[in-house]
């Protein structure tokens, strides 16, 4: 019996000692159940708390957002549209102020039709963050980094470029040109005089890239450059002629073409070719029209002689034909006439044609060229005044050689002051066709 109980008793023993032991009891379980629970449902109220406020800011602007240090945090579209029209409000109340030559000119943003791009601006204010995962979201709304936008300011680009153009007319001053009166073999120069220029271009790029800052100050105040500008022929300049460097006339006969030619003459007479510059004489004469003052005579026409307005100026280009070669000029650009003319020999004549023929030379020497023509009791006669170095001593002398009776070559002698020829150009070949029965 006694040993019965030993065995009862150290079963009981056996079996009660493991669960003095166990870490994880049914109380401990139980604890630990509910401390997981309560921690899960602070995770679920803090995401529930963050998901809303993160919800919150949908269709609101995240904080730190400021424009001209209006703080725009929590604005919905509306209230954001509406802040953002009052702001540029009173920028479009701003002026411009440009000062040219002493003189004050204004136009202000409306006169511009200043305004800015709201559905841009707000666009991107509104939708900053809001493609970003819940934890940048949410650091976005809880720590915030100051966003100071800014906005380019549009305007009417014609409406300013008009506002420079009146600045332009009332500053600019064109230069005045010294010219020459040649008569008698007496020189009288006139004097020159400066302009003044308006940098337009300059003063175009300094208004818009001030426009544009929203920041500028209520009057934005400019300087527009007005340079100095200098006559293209100075008295100076012209003071160097000193001499008749070469001369030809030509007889003509009164009538139609006559009158033609002397208007043709008193157009080109003092005209003034300046160093490196290219003389056309079918636009020196202007064009030969009866609003001009030409009327009809005679003109070469499809190989036949028939009426046409302008008739007779032709014998002033041969004439100052002429007188360039005897300068030591070749023209750049010149054309015999159809059929031989009478007044020069065969092939030292020079055809004109409005918009179509034209005798052209390049004034390559270091001094200005002055013209001198005047027509009158059937003479006409021009000269070519220049500074007296320019010919180098040689006196130049145009020969045409006759092929036949309706060709020619011509070329160009120079002869220095003993007489020796120094010169033997040849120029080109002139072809004709026989006069109409």
């Amino acid at each position: 019996m006694e040993n019965n109980n030993l065995n009862t008793e150290t079963q009981k023993k056996v079996v009660e000692e493991p669960h003095k032991n166990a870490i994880f009891t049914p109380k401990v379980w139980k604890s630990i159940f509910i401390i997981a629970l309560v921690f899960v449902m602070g995770i679920g109220f803090w995401f529930y708390k963050n998901i809303t406020l993160i919800n919150s800011y949908a269709d609101k602007v995240y904080p730190g957002a400021s424009i001209l240090n209006k703080d725009l945090t929590g604005f919905n579209n509306n209230d954001l549209h509406n802040t953002l029209v009052s702001l540029f409000n009173d920028i479009s109340n701003k002026k411009i102020s440009v000062n040219a030559n002493g003189q004050s000119f204004n136009i202000s943003y409306k006169d511009l039709d200043a305004s800015i791009n709201y559905d841009e601006l707000e666009e991107k204010i509104i939708t900053f963050g809001k493609n970003q995962g819940f934890f940048t979201k949410l650091n976005l709304i809880k720590n915030p980094e100051n966003r100071a936008y800014e906005f380019e300011i549009l305007f009417n680009d014609e409406n300013l470029t008009s506002f420079v153009s009146i600045i332009s007319d009332s500053v600019d001053v064109s230069p005045t040109n010294a010219s020459v009166n040649i008569s008698g073999g007496s020189i009288n120069i006139s004097s020159d005089s400066t302009g003044l220029k308006l940098n337009s271009s300059e003063l175009l790029d300094t208004i818009k890239n001030k426009i544009k800052d929203m920041n500028t100050p209520e009057v934005i105040e400019v300087t527009g450059d007005v340079e100095v500008v200098e006559a293209d022929i100075t008295s100076s300049s012209l003071g160097n002629v000193n001499k008749k460097i070469s001369s030809y006339t030509t007889n003509y006969k009164s009538g139609a073409s006559g009158t033609n030619l002397q208007i043709a003459a008193k157009n080109i007479d003092n005209t003034i070719v300046m160093p490196g510059e290219t003389f056309s004489t079918e636009k020196a004469i202007g064009p030969t029209t009866l609003a001009n003052g030409f009327v009809e005579a005679n003109t070469y026409v499809a190989g036949k002689v028939v009426p046409g307005v302008g008739g007779g100026v032709c014998q002033v280009a041969s004439t100052l034909y002429n007188t360039m070669l005897r300068a030591g000029i070749i023209p750049t650009e010149r054309l015999n006439h159809m059929m031989k003319v009478s007044y020069v020999p065969i092939g030292l004549d020079a055809t004109l044609a409005d918009n179509l023929i034209d005798l052209k030379f390049v004034n390559e020497f270091d001094y200005p060229i002055v013209i001198n023509s005047y027509a009158s009791n059937g003479s006409l006669t021009i000269e070519f005044w220049c500074n007296d170095s320019v010919t180098n001593g040689i006196t130049y002398e145009p020969v045409s050689v006759p092929l036949s009776d309706l060709s020619a070559d011509t070329y160009l002698y120079g002869y220095d002051s003993n007489g020796e020829l120094v010169v033997n150009k040849y120029l080109d070949r002139s072809t004709y066709q026989p006069l109409p029965n």
